[in-house]
């Protein structure tokens, strides 16, 4: 991974350092046509300090009104499918979307509610990346780490 740190959820010294016509670059280099959706998408997720919902999404300003749920859910899996957006969470109707970085978070998902909250600790299987790709050959070796749990709201309903 290229940067290893902690960080609050509020706010991420390497996430606020990419433009957004990098990341429109990004999405040309892997071959998405250049819309309005797709820049406004941009926008909204660069500006999030955590993963949004595809409702949070559609309702945000700039996105809202300009589409119907079906196209932005089409929009949302091609980026995942390019590598430019990760999905989090435990099923569809749940699931939360943030931009792919040069370095990554790692997230709690609620089992109950399906709400995603971004770790701020040093990352256990970073270590692991390097073993990884020490013992197999591969190059640029990174991973996906999702806990599961019941989140407070949750856990109080109970």
């Amino acid at each position: 991974m290229a940067h290893a740190h902690n960080h609050a959820e509020t706010s991420c010294k390497f996430c606020a350092e990419e433009s957004p016509a990098d990341l429109l670059a990004a999405c040309r280099t892997a071959g998405l046509r250049r819309t309005h959706l797709l820049r406004r998408v941009l926008e909204v997720l660069q500006r999030q300090a955590a993963p949004v919902s595809i409702s949070e999404l559609s309702s945000s300003r700039g996105v809202r009104g300009d589409c119907d749920p079906a196209t932005l859910y089409r929009l949302l899996q091609r980026l995942e499918a390019k590598g430019l957006v990760r999905r989090i969470g435990l099923h569809e109707r749940a699931a939360h979307y943030t931009l792919r970085r040069g370095h990554h978070h790692d997230y709690v998902v609620c089992r109950e509610c399906g709400d995603v909250a971004l770790l701020d600790m040093a990352c256990p299987a970073q270590k692991m990346e390097h073993e990884v790709g020490r013992r197999t050959g591969f190059k640029a070796v990174d991973h996906e780490l999702q806990f599961y749990g019941v989140c407070p709201k949750c856990g109080t309903k109970a």
